[in-house]
């Protein structure tokens, strides 16, 4: 099968390479890193599945160049979407293309497409530790799995068989049908953890150092599964314990949403805070405490504008 990773960072090198290991044929759209990488290939420093480098890339600059896919994974930051995927996605798409959005928060796919109503979507949310440390080379530090959920794929088997080619590199994947539990889930940890980073500029291990920190953490997810809940769907109460340990174990890490506020970019307040406090008001609960960290989050960005 043909793939497509559009958004060539930390996840989308990450999840490419495994791919490429697997034997599959996978085309990689890069920006700042092209030419580097047409000449260097990538390289990935893992802890958990060993360092190794992919010398031959199929790398481009430009989505005009490259084939149509069987899967297309858009691992953009979701505020890239509007100005980019119109542009960048039109020539990668074929009769039966299936674009996998491996990005945060919630109402992306019915976005996406309300952009492109005849293609098939699918969601993706990866549980991973990962940056980027230079042109073409990553470093994962934690974990790697990745759940994908379906908007509107007619052949559940095709994204199952997916699943099927992640894990056998490794990394537990999984193919699901609930694909809003699936994104509420993900919430619980990106709500809490990629918003009081930024607005107590720290990283994960000291806001688990910190047992007021923990207990505010704690009570942040038991309101987002009350959203969730008033939405419909119905979370395990024992997640935000099991989340608190999971990242009490992590290397000192900074999420996506802290490296974009420390890099001067634009922050996914929308699809993380915006969306599901608007989905869990219409349906009678309002989540104060996500409310007011995006409000808290919102001034962070303001202020770094002027």
């Amino acid at each position: 099968m043909k793939h497509a990773i559009i958004g060539s960072g930390a996840i989308g090198i990450f999840y490419g390479s495994l791919l490429v290991k697997a034997g599959e044929d996978v085309h990689f759209l890069l920006h700042s890193d092209y030419e580097y990488v047409k000449e260097n290939g990538l390289k990935i420093d893992s802890k958990k599945l060993g360092n190794y480098s992919l010398d031959k890339v199929n790398a481009y600059d430009n989505t005009e160049k490259m084939p149509a896919c069987d899967f297309v994974f858009v691992c953009l930051k979701t505020t890239e979407n509007k100005r980019l995927l119109p542009k960048l996605l039109p020539p990668l798409l074929g009769n039966n293309t299936i674009v996998v959005l491996i990005q945060n928060g919630l109402g992306v796919e019915k976005d996406v497409a309300a952009m492109f109503p005849k293609i098939q979507i699918a969601g993706a949310s990866a549980f991973i530790s990962s940056n980027k440390i230079g042109p073409g080379h990553i470093l994962h530090l934690d974990h790697g799995n990745l759940v994908i959920g379906n908007y509107n794929v007619q052949d559940l088997n095709r994204l199952e068989k997916l699943a099927e080619i992640f894990s056998i590199q490794k990394i537990r994947c999984s193919a699901t049908e609930d694909l809003n539990k699936l994104r509420w889930r993900k919430l619980l940890w990106n709500i809490a953890f990629n918003g009081m980073t930024v607005v107590l500029n720290c990283q994960t291990d000291a806001l688990m150092a910190s047992p007021v920190l923990v207990n505010l953490s704690k009570q942040i997810m038991e309101e987002v599964i009350l959203g969730a809940k008033a939405c419909g769907v119905t979370l395990d109460e024992n997640l935000p314990d099991e989340m608190i340990d999971y990242t009490s174990k992590m290397s000192a890490y900074s999420p996506s949403m802290k490296l974009d506020y420390d890099y001067k970019r634009p922050m996914e307040i929308h699809y993380i805070y915006d969306v599901p406090v608007a989905e869990a008001n219409k349906n009678g609960y309002y989540m104060s405490k996500v409310d007011m960290l995006a409000q808290q989050l919102y001034f962070l960005e303001d202020q770094q504008r002027k």
